[in-house]
């Protein structure tokens, strides 16, 4: 596949239908001599990453290899566990598996979004599938050809071999539903569902006809004056109009039983919290309130949450620092209390670099040790000695691949990459060098301005006072008297 003309410095502004000479014309080379740069770039950094990867197994130590070399990547890059490990993987697969393709990557003439493309819609593929794509894409005038034919000829290209594929996975083997959150946090978040078309299509289909079927009965129901169906919040009844099929659809989704098959579901080990800064529920602030210490979500909603609420419950924190006032306790297993305030400084694994939440599977981890024999004389049970940890990563930290040090000011030092070996060829000292990261303690950084906007709310109502007893005893007219020494010939209105 060959581009009709070469993208050259000489006609890149041609191309982009610049006038030479102009700022547009001068602007597009220099990004084009950029966009070859960064993919230069991009190709160092995964040659600095594949060396990490480590072959999947079913053993529990290369699980944990894995694990290990995600954090220290993730520390490195600034990055997620989650993203680094995804970053790994792929430099494995561009350097072994993909040459060809890395290397018109490291000559500047794959973009870094086409690269990544490639090996995103190439995930699933066998060995002997990733070399049929790289040695056709790689033949490719990757240099010059527009971005729309490469990705048509790409998606041509991977949607042949896919389905030509013997390990090709079923529709039926890739049922999912996966929770996602607004990139904007605007107070939303969407629950996508994945599966066979017909079964999604009837799913759709049904959820439509049963939406359809409430809304004809709620609009007889407001016409002859009759109780409304199906009217959870009380809207129908509130407007005097049926409920949109859009609110009904979520109504009926949300509003539902699920069905386990008799299987009991145990319940969530904690509350959903939204945590609401003071003056936002006063009214004298918009600042957003955080579901579970992750999840923004618009102050008027957290208003409207908190006034459907009974029962509040009360965080006391620091009112200079924002740290949360520490709960003890003299057992080895925190109290469900300590969770909880545990949970609320550490909304995700405290790992640095792990986002996994800590509402499921997450294990409050000592990180000073606890003296079962002697709890007074160390690793005592208290906050600030607590946190908490995602599965994966408390494993770790039991067994001495990452460890924690908490300074006095709360902040927590990570040493990543403790695992040492020697070769069994040369003798040598082998593993990875310590990596190390610091975390600071988790504060509510609204507090301080909180605290302020209380103290200048104070301040104020104790000037009212004072205006209000100086007007009773007849102290401020006296102050404005033209022979009262303090008297400021200003012109004075009395509120």
């Amino acid at each position: 596949m060959r581009a009709r003309h070469p993208l050259t410095p000489q006609s890149v502004a041609e191309r982009g239908g610049a006038v030479p000479g102009t700022v547009e014309a001068d602007t597009a080379v220099r990004l084009l001599a950029l966009q070859r740069e960064q993919s230069r770039e991009h190709a160092r950094m995964l040659r600095e990453l594949a060396p990490l990867w480590i072959a999947p197994a079913n053993d529990e130590e290369a699980a944990d290899d894995r694990a290990e070399s995600a954090v220290v990547a993730a520390v490195a890059l600034r990055t997620t566990t989650s993203h680094a490990s995804t970053l790994i993987r792929q430099a494995h697969t561009a350097v072994h598996h993909l040459p060809a393709l890395f290397a018109r990557l490291e000559a500047g003439d794959l973009p870094v979004e086409w690269h990544q493309r490639i090996l995103r819609t190439t995930r699933e593929f066998t060995p002997a599938q990733l070399a049929e794509v790289d040695q056709r894409v790689s033949a490719w005038d990757l240099a010059s050809i527009p971005v729309q034919r490469f990705r048509r000829e790409l998606r041509v290209l991977v949607a042949w071999l896919h389905h030509a594929g013997e390990t090709t996975p079923r529709p039926e083997d890739q049922r999912e539903v996966a929770l996602e959150g607004s990139p904007v946090d605007d107070g939303t978040a969407t629950v996508r569902i994945t599966g066979p078309v017909p079964e999604i299509l009837s799913l759709s289909r049904r959820l439509d006809a049963s939406a359809r079927a409430i809304q004809d009965q709620q609009r007889h129901a407001l016409a002859d004056g009759a109780p409304i169906p199906f009217d959870p919040d009380g809207q129908a009844a509130a407007t005097g109009a049926p409920l949109t099929l859009g609110a009904l659809r979520y109504a009926i989704l949300t509003r539902s039983v699920l069905e386990t098959g008799g299987i009991e579901v145990p319940g969530e080990r904690f509350r959903i919290s939204v945590m609401v800064p003071v003056m936002t529920l006063m009214g004298h602030s918009d600042a957003p309130a955080l579901i579970d210490g992750t999840i923004p979500i618009p102050a008027s909603m957290a208003r409207m949450i908190a006034a459907g609420e009974p029962f509040w419950h009360r965080i006391l924190t620091d009112p200079v620092t924002g740290a949360h006032i520490p709960a003890t306790t003299t057992s080895y297993r925190p109290p469900a209390s300590m969770l909880e305030q545990l949970r609320i400084q550490h909304p995700v694994c405290a790992v640095p670099g792990c986002i996994r939440s800590s509402t499921s599977r997450a294990e409050a981890d000592h990180i000073t040790e606890y003296d079962h024999t002697d709890p007074t004389a160390g690793g005592q049970t208290c906050v600030a000695n607590l946190h908490l940890l995602c599965f994966t990563h408390h494993r770790l930290k039991t067994l001495g691949r990452i460890d924690p040090v908490r300074g006095p000011d709360g902040t927590t030092h990570w040493r990543i990459g403790t695992t040492t070996g020697t070769s069994t060829t040369t003798g040598a000292s082998t593993g990875r060098p310590r990596a190390a990261a610091s975390i600071p303690a988790n504060r509510d950084l609204t507090t301080p301005l909180l605290a302020q906007a209380l103290h200048d709310a104070w301040s104020q109502y104790q000037w009212g006072l004072e205006l209000t007893a100086l007007d009773r005893n007849g102290t401020l007219d006296q102050l404005h008297h033209p022979d009262h020494p303090d008297h400021d010939d200003t012109d004075h209105h009395r509120t």
